[in-house]
């Protein structure tokens, strides 16, 4: 049977052809991707309900009759002398009733998380990140586990898909007329070949906004396609710029803070603490240490009340995270939930006087760079709470279907000892041509991959498959 479709003339019959062999080369890359992305990537979405039922034990202690909590000293003073050898890198107080609060710090095999019940000053457990099952379970969606390497695979994959939805779309649009059967309603009488398009097809018209979503946002944080939207950003005065090497600010968890707008991302990066003059007659006990020998606060510095106090007053979300200062020109960091993204804050404060040297919030970020963040955070399923979960879910399972069905159709296809490419002898049609230059060009490891795949199409797969054409 010809590849043409009757109701096609012969131009748009070759670039139906193309498009379909376009979409093919892209369901054998994507389709292994999608459905591991899929499941990974929905277990994820789940994660504060996993958590707060497997370290229940951790997180929660009892609330005494009668007994005030320690202050925040005491209990970060708690947590250092249980572990001695390693140097704190963050407090987050127990602001709420019944809660622990948690002291990370670093070690030589990487971050660990003491908790401590903030009314008897006991240690509640502690938590390896490097092995919390969540965050293994993060980095095995977003690097297979397999570090920069991994995530340039899972960013190629991702930059195929939207060559796969694209052309998908294309070719399971109704010719010549729209039609609702088979396109947005599915023919569950039909069986077969029309069984499987339609089981295939129609959910990749109801998903396609969802989905092409979650590939938007899954990009923003990927290392090829994430540096070059931060470099654009960057440029039109909207995103993260590099932060200069003569830099004073530096607390634990950031150097410069947010992405934010051109000008003000300079002026948080040269915040500095100033030493009291006493200090500097007798000199700093960690003034002449590098970072990696620092413990923590400088002497005279702000106790963790006092920062927790000024946090009150400056109304700064919570809860909240107290990054400590690095070095004695360092500054005290409060930076509210990363989940929260209308209300994000970061307050930097002078760790010797409490002077506040930056509030910056979420209206200080570039614009493009407050898209980053609540698509990212909705990415993750914290946007919006629960129905933010069960969306996820529901495009994840969408992905999984859409993935499945496309390669059954293809295996009930495929002729013995062939791949079962669709076969075009034309050449690429211009439309086909300008279309992929313009996705490749906010996609590079697109186009890095689409030419290679050019030289591979045309150096081996002539002599792998069967000259024979296919019918569509």
């Amino acid at each position: 049977m010809s590849t043409t479709p009757s109701s096609q003339t012969p131009e748009t019959g070759a670039l139906y052809r193309a498009v379909w062999r376009l979409h093919f080369y892209a369901g054998v890359v994507v389709a292994p991707f999608a459905i591991f992305l899929a499941i990974t990537g929905a277990l994820y979405l789940w994660k504060p309900q996993f958590e707060e039922w497997h370290y229940r034990e951790i997180f929660n202690v009892p609330i005494p009759a009668n007994e005030p909590a320690l202050s925040a000293d005491e209990q970060f003073a708690a947590a250092r002398e249980a572990f001695p050898p390693f140097r704190p890198v963050t407090f987050t107080p127990a602001l709420a009733p019944g809660r622990s609060s948690q002291v990370e710090f670093n070690t030589p095999r990487g971050r660990l998380s003491a908790f401590i019940n903030p009314y008897t000053g006991e240690l509640t457990g502690t938590i390896d990140e490097t092995t919390r099952p969540m965050n293994v379970l993060h980095d095995l969606h977003g690097e297979l586990l397999a570090g920069p390497a991994g995530g340039y695979i899972v960013e190629l994959a991702a930059s195929w898909a939207f060559v796969l939805f694209l052309s998908g779309l294309y070719l399971w649009w109704p010719r010549p007329r729209f039609a609702v059967w088979g396109f947005l309603l599915p023919r569950l009488r039909a069986q077969g070949r029309i069984f499987w398009r339609d089981l295939h097809a129609v959910p990749a018209v109801w998903f396609s906004v969802m989905t092409l979503f979650l590939l938007t946002t899954g990009l923003l944080w990927s290392q090829a396609s994430g540096k070059w939207y931060r470099t654009i950003s960057a440029a039109l005065g909207q995103g993260t710029p590099a932060e200069t090497s003569a830099g004073a600010h530096r607390s634990e968890l950031t150097g410069w803070s947010p992405p934010l707008r051109a000008g003000l991302a300079e002026e948080i990066d040269a915040l500095a603490s100033t030493p009291p003059a006493e200090l500097d007659a007798h000199g700093s006990r960690a003034a002449n240490l590098s970072t990696s020998d620092y413990e923590g606060p400088e002497e005279g510095a702000l106790a963790l009340d006092q920062v927790i106090a000024i946090a009150a007053e400056r109304n700064v979300p919570q809860p909240y995270t107290i990054a400590l200062p690095v070095g004695p020109t360092g500054v005290y960091s409060v930076i509210s939930d990363r989940h929260q993204a209308l209300s994000r804050t970061y307050l930097h404060l002078d760790q010797y006087s409490g002077k506040v040297l930056a509030d910056v919030r979420f209206k200080d970020f570039g614009y493009l760079a407050q898209f980053f963040l609540w698509g990212i955070i909705a990415h993750e399923g914290r946007l919006f709470g629960l129905a933010n979960q069960i969306l996820g879910s529901i495009a994840a399972a969408g992905v999984l279907l859409l993935a499945v069905s496309g390669l059954v159709m293809w295996w009930q296809r495929r002729p013995a000892g062939s791949l079962s490419a669709p076969v075009s002898n034309s050449s690429l049609p211009k439309p086909v041509v300008w279309g992929t230059l313009a996705l490749s060009a906010a996609l590079p490891l697109l186009a890095a991959s689409l030419a290679a795949l050019l030289v591979f199409d045309r150096a081996l797969f002539r002599f792998l498959r069967k000259p024979q054409p296919h019918a569509v």
